[in-house]
């Protein structure tokens, strides 16, 4: 994907869109940027927990390995040496050992100086049989009886894809929803979207009684890819990839019947804009393609910005770091997922998970993390009744994005 000079509105300031903070750690702007002092709307009462009753991921067949990539992208810049010499390095720090993509950007038929039109049919093309194929077998898996009269809200998540009617459209059809349920597009807010998806979807199914809702995440960055000559378009064009992952959402106990083992309870659900990480992430639409950039004070700013979110969040719900027995970190590149090992003081083994999903999958933004939550529930031991969980990601700026969780285990 393309990089963009993004430049900020002139009335946007980082004042005006966060929080105060009462850190001691500066930014570049010379802000201060974590999180200890929260000002936030506050429910009266916690919000009833509803369950993720299944989760189905799935990847594109095409695959390519880490390896193969950083050499055929070396063959592009025949003309820099310099940039030849950096980018196996580059390829090598990912960790990644495989990535999935639709479409070969590398390949000869893949024209990368295509306009943003182009690449978005191409995005409605490959993302809404990739979106079907997942939220189809994530129906399967759920208690849903009669899709057409069980899901009353469809949650189309995705960054990389801006078409309308699309993908949503095409799920709605292609399961046989009914033409009446509630749709919900969350675009561009990168690869913490999930969590943005399954909020709109627990108020929902709270609002609703016993109606469920769908959540499906769909990324397909390889439409985007353009390779420019500079430095950050070097680093995302070695992370990212494509990816889907779809969620059901329901109540809890309808009519007394517990949550299944393996079920997902979402107790808690949060979201911090960290002041003064305005520039940490930033996504554009360039005439190319959807961009992205990576500020180099990103690891920073998740250092010294998340354990205040959240140490506040357990707190706030009467728990500790060591009542968790699940850390489901967005797996989003080395950088982010020990920076927030690090910034939370916990041992490195927590994110075994994150590092796995990333060395097999590379970052697949908002899909990421339900591929890690559903390994997750395959590895939780059922045999008590549940394991305490915290998931988090980031979206553009640094807003940590997440939800405190059960794993459903067996009762005794």
């Amino acid at each position: 994907m393309a990089a963009i000079d993004f430049q900020r509105p002139p009335l946007m300031t980082d004042k005006f869109l966060a929080v105060k903070s009462s850190a001691s750690s500066p930014s570049p702007a010379g802000d201060q940027i974590n999180s200890a002092q929260f000002f936030s709307p506050r429910r009266a009462t916690q919000p009833s927990p509803v369950v993720i009753e299944s989760i189905a991921t799935g990847v594109p067949e095409n695959s390519m390995s880490q390896g193969e990539s950083a050499r055929r992208v070396v063959a592009l810049f025949d003309s820099n040496p310099e940039q030849q010499k950096r980018i196996p390095r580059i390829y090598e720090k990912t960790q990644i050992q495989n990535r999935h993509m639709v479409v070969d950007p590398l390949c000869s038929e893949f024209n990368r100086d295509m306009l943003i039109c182009q690449r978005m049919d191409l995005f409605l093309h490959h993302a809404t049989a990739l979106a079907v194929d997942v939220s189809r077998r994530a129906l399967a898996q759920s208690n849903v009886a009669n899709p057409f009269e069980n899901i009353g809200l469809l949650v189309l998540v995705t960054s990389t894809g801006f078409v309308a009617p699309g993908v949503d459209v095409g799920i709605m059809k292609a399961l046989g929803l009914s033409p009446s349920i509630s749709r919900v597009v969350v675009n561009f807010m990168g690869c913490a979207a999930a969590m943005n998806g399954l909020r709109a979807a627990a108020d929902f199914v709270r609002s609703n009684g016993i109606a469920k809702a769908l959540v499906c995440c769909v990324e397909i960055s390889s439409v985007n890819a353009v390779f420019a000559d500079n430095i950050n378009d070097v680093i995302i064009s070695s992370l990212f990839a494509d990816g889907c992952a779809a969620m059901v959402v329901g109540p809890y106990q309808p009519d007394g019947v517990a949550p299944a083992p393996g079920q997902i309870i979402i107790q808690n659900q949060f979201h911090q804009f960290v002041n003064g990480t305005l520039d940490g992430i930033t996504l554009g639409v360039n005439h190319n393609g959807i961009t992205c950039e990576l500020s180099p004070s990103l690891p920073l700013y998740i250092r010294n910005g998340l354990d205040p979110v959240i140490s506040s969040v357990l707190e706030r719900l009467g728990k500790s770091k060591e009542d968790i027995d699940c850390w489901a970190i967005h797996p989003g590149g080395p950088k982010i997922i020990e920076e927030s090992v690090r910034s939370l003081g916990l041992a490195g083994s927590v994110a075994k998970t994150s590092w796995e999903v990333l060395s097999e999958y590379g970052n697949m933004l908002s899909a990421s993390l339900p591929f890690v939550l559903q390994r997750m529930v395959a590895d939780a031991r059922l045999d008590r009744p549940a394991s305490a969980g915290v998931a988090f990601s980031f979206a553009p700026g640094v807003t940590v994005e997440g939800m405190v969780f059960d794993i459903v285990g067996v009762r005794t």
